[in-house]
């Protein structure tokens, strides 16, 4: 899903390990300061924690979880959740010596990334390497994988194991696929053709692994982009589809393989241009699932589909003419949190923001309302499970009215009535419930307190901590809690949150120039309200470091609040975004002196790109200076923009109103816009054109072009980058007097 580095491709980049650069330019004072703000950056290589999730096993409420223990590592624990015991699968010491022979060279240190259970549920497998090992949980002995093994597959990103063992699926470069039988039989193939490919959704499988769902895409009826490779003095040309607004959409159509006999049967797709999600199939096998949303947003079907007919039903359709009910937020994940079948099969659990908070609505099969299940002034983010046998509902939501965007932990009851807290703590909690549900871990951490590991139980018996981020390294580096603050949005009654980054040498008799740090894109959040924060966040604080105080707000129009919060700006994006930000400097700097309201910057990458474009334009006497990174515009990709917007052919005027292109002779302050080459996000001509305004109207400016890079430049591109930024803005607002 290429869209969806529009927000972490920023995130990965902030996390990527690359050396300090040296650059010609700064002098070794200026150098220092910028190799200070790099290690802000990124600061989660400094803590010291588990980056594995814990695995749960099928069965005995038992899980795998990784130890970091002591400097050189430790390694896997085995958790009896029933018994509050852990116990090492073998020493560290031995899973180093094991590991050594096995590789015929000294392992001295171990980091892991994911883990897998095997699927006789008797080890696990891991990838050191590059290379794939299992551990016996019963003898702790460590073995050497063969690729094609079943269990290494388990690791792969490639390939899909039926459950319980039988097939496994396999997905092929050029955009084929191939099934193979338990014998290692070839059962079907196919081939990919340019643009005309097959894809292995998540979840393919039916449970008793009868049943495999693939999709077939077509994108040869798709608007294509040029992407030019450089690099050498014979230019060569990639033309790659991108669903502009307005232009035809990809066609995405269901394909059922039964694997006993190889037959593949294409499915009628639904009527109309839509975004299709295929999101599994029913507990008992007897259908597979998908969601359809209509282009402009405001249709959401959910269909089923009997894999031997091959006939699709609908089982329901919910509708808002008014505004949009869902938009990019499915394409970015949320599809895998909108339905969750019991485990009965014949009813069901649907997310809705009908009564103007996103609540858990219970249907049946057949799609008859049953009940509203939660309410509240509050949003429920996800269903995490359900009791068994029983009544129980498990959800994460943020139903603390005084932590409007905390994510917290709950259980309630599918008969309705008040959510009972589980979480021991404030911020964002992050779920794994046992396949029993009685037990769950909570990995979750706050903007004061570091990452923990938590297993405890749901009928709220006392907790047991499985790990604790070391952050005193992070600590050492000068690292803060950003400062918070609440402000009121310019139609003078929304409350808005936000955060304040300022230096690690901060002086309170100094007065600071201030960056507007802005995204605003309407499918996320970026305040953060976890202990390191996010992709954004970290270059807000690490921008802090260069002498600036750093503000980051989530204005009207982003998710995670009601439904009215987030409609704000629906049918008018770029209208609200700006001026709420504005409202909100001006505020916080009423009450510290030491932020410098004459000397405003603006920032932003992607959506923030768009948007800081938007602030030198609109609010030409507040914003000094902007940097616009890889900028998005309205005549974009579809998803991001028409369920928001509406199409442009019903909707011009909107289209017309939010385009910064139209604006370019308001700029006053000093602008400069970077872009990679080879950007299929936000594709180069949106700064192109922003580039050719800019000229019409004698409006001068800087562009630094990026040859190769995507929409969040690599390393060691990402370093150059983030340098060009912080230096335009040491130049053109200054430093603290």
């Amino acid at each position: 899903m290429r869209r969806l580095l529009l927000a972490v491709g920023i995130l990965m980049t902030a996390f990527a390990s690359v050396p300090a650069v040296a650059l010609p330019g700064p002098d070794a004072k200026l150098q220092e300061r910028l190799d200070l703000a790099d290690r802000f950056l990124h600061l989660p290589l400094l803590a010291r924690d588990s980056l594995v999730p814990p695995k749960w096993l099928r069965e005995g409420d038992r899980l795998v979880f990784w130890s970091e223990d002591g400097k050189d590592g430790g390694t896997w624990m085995l958790f009896h959740a029933r018994t509050g015991v852990a116990t090492p699968l073998v020493s560290g010491a031995e899973l180093r010596a094991q590991l050594s022979q096995l590789a015929g060279k000294p392992v001295s240190a171990l980091k892991f990334f994911e883990v897998a259970i095997t699927p006789d549920q008797k080890g696990i497998v891991f990838r050191h390497e590059g290379k794939a090992f299992r551990l016996g949980l019963a003898d702790g002995r460590v073995t050497a994988l063969a690729p094609e093994d079943r269990s290494a597959l388990e690791l792969s990103r490639t390939h899909f194991g039926a459950p319980s063992g039988g097939g496994v699926a396999e997905q092929r470069d050029g955009g084929g696929f191939a099934v193979r039988g338990a014998d290692g039989s070839l059962v079907v193939e196919r081939a990919g053709e340019e643009h005309l490919g097959w894809r292995i959704p998540e979840n393919p499988w039916s449970p008793d692994g009868r049943f495999l769902a693939v999709l077939r895409e077509d994108l040869r009826g798709v608007h294509k982009v040029p992407v030019v490779d450089y690099s050498t003095a014979l230019e060569k040309v990639t033309w790659v589809p991108y669903a502009k607004s307005g232009t035809p959409l990809p066609k995405r159509e269901l394909h059922i393989v039964e694997l006993a006999t190889g037959r593949v049967t294409r499915i009628a797709p639904v009527e109309e241009e839509t975004h299709d999600f295929f999101i599994g199939w029913r507990p008992d096998g007897g259908e597979a699932l998908s969601l359809h949303l209509s282009r402009d947003g405001k249709r959401l079907d959910l269909t089923a589909v009997e894999p031997v007919s091959g006939k699709r039903r609908r089982v329901l359709r919910e509708e808002r003419p008014e505004t949009f009910v869902a938009g990019l937020d499915l394409e970015a994940g949320g599809f895998a949190k909108q339905v969750r079948f019991l485990p009965d099969s014949k009813s069901f659990l649907w997310m809705s923001e009908r009564d103007g908070w996103r609540h858990v609505y219970l249907y049946d099969v057949s799609g008859r309302l049953i009940r509203q299940v939660t309410r509240g002034a509050f949003p429920v983010h996800e269903v995490v499970g359900v009791g068994p046998g029983g009544d129980a509902i498990f959800v994460v939501a943020s139903a603390d009215s005084g932590a409007p965007y905390e994510q917290l932990f709950y259980r309630g009851r599918l008969k309705g009535g008040a959510l009972k807290r589980l979480s021991s703590g404030a911020g964002m909690h992050r779920i794994t419930l046992a396949p029993s549900g009685g037990y769950f871990v909570d990995t979750w951490s706050s903007r004061t307190q570091p990452r923990l590991r938590e297993v405890g139980s749901t009928d709220g018996k006392p907790r047991v901590r499985l790990t604790t981020s070391d952050v005193s390294a992070v600590v050492e580096q000068g690292f803060k809690p950003p400062e918070s603050l609440t402000v009121t949005a310019a139609d003078g009654v929304t409350p808005l949150h936000g955060v304040l980054y300022k230096p690690r040498d901060f002086d309170p008799t100094k007065r600071y120039p201030v960056i507007a740090y802005i995204y605003a894109g309407p499918f996320m959040t970026t305040v953060p309200w976890n202990y390191l924060g996010n992709g954004m966040s970290l270059i807000s604080g690490s921008m802090a470091q260069l002498g600036f105080v750093v503000v980051l707000l989530d204005p009207r129009g982003t998710p995670g609040r009601s439904k009215a919060f987030q409609d704000a700006n629906y049918g008018r994006v770029g209208q609200t975004e700006i001026p709420d930000y504005v409202a909100g400097v001006k505020q916080a700097a009423a009450t510290r002196p030491w932020m410098d309201l004459e000397r405003v910057g603006i920032h932003g990458h992607s959506w923030g790109g768009y948007f800081a474009l938007r602030g030198m334009l609109t609010a030409p006497e507040f914003f000094k200076a902007g940097y616009a990174g890889a900028p998005g515009a309205l005549e974009e990709e579809a998803i991001i923009n028409e369920p928001y917007l509406g199409l442009p052919g019903t909707n011009p005027a909107a289209y017309e109103a939010g385009s910064n292109v139209a604006l370019a002779g308001k700029l006053q302050g000093q602008l400069k816009m970077m872009h990679g080459t080879s950007d299929v996000n936000a594709t180069l001509s949106t700064t192109m054109r922003m580039a050719e305004a800019l000229i019409r109207e004698g409006k001068h400016f800087e562009l630094l072009i990026m040859p190769g890079q995507p929409h969040s430049p690599e390393p060691p591109a990402d370093r150059y980058y983030s340098d060009d930024v912080n230096m335009f803005f040491m130049r053109t607002l200054g430093g603290p007097r």
